[in-house]
């Protein structure tokens, strides 16, 4: 819950400061940031480092790539679906079991992307009828 949380807000800030910049330049500053809090973790745990922050910063390059052309709600919204299919695909590849917790969880996401999505789709249809008009 905290990291939803701290990614939307993220995502909210990072949207209001494109005003001035693009999310490459952005995500650049953001990405030297985290370097600098990083670098003493990382003399500690060297191990696999390169290829951990290569796919890190890939999947962060993507997500701030993918928030310049979307609202922050619908990139929260997608960050969600995202951990409902890393739960799913640990269920399906590594067989693990499912308690009533793990199989609420995701279907509480999944029934509130559905909900958002139904009434996205209605407000955007509400728009075009109305500018058809």
């Amino acid at each position: 819950m905290i990291s939803n949380i701290s990614l939307t807000y993220r995502s909210i800030y990072s949207k209001k400061a494109m005003t001035d910049m693009d999310s490459t330049n952005l995500y650049a500053y953001i990405s030297i940031i985290a370097l600098i809090v990083c670098i003493p973790p990382a003399i500690i745990f060297i191990t696999d480092l390169f290829w951990v922050g290569m796919f890190y910063h890939l999947y962060n390059q993507l997500a701030t790539n993918t928030l310049e052309r979307v609202a922050p709600l619908t990139h929260a919204v997608g960050n969600v679906l995202k951990r409902v299919f890393v739960i799913g695909f640990s269920i399906l590849v590594f067989g693990n079991k499912i308690s009533l917790q793990t199989g609420i969880g995701p279907s509480i996401a999944i029934a509130g992307v559905a909900i958002y999505s139904f009434i996205k789709a209605k407000i955007e249809e509400e728009k075009r009828q109305l500018k058809s008009a």
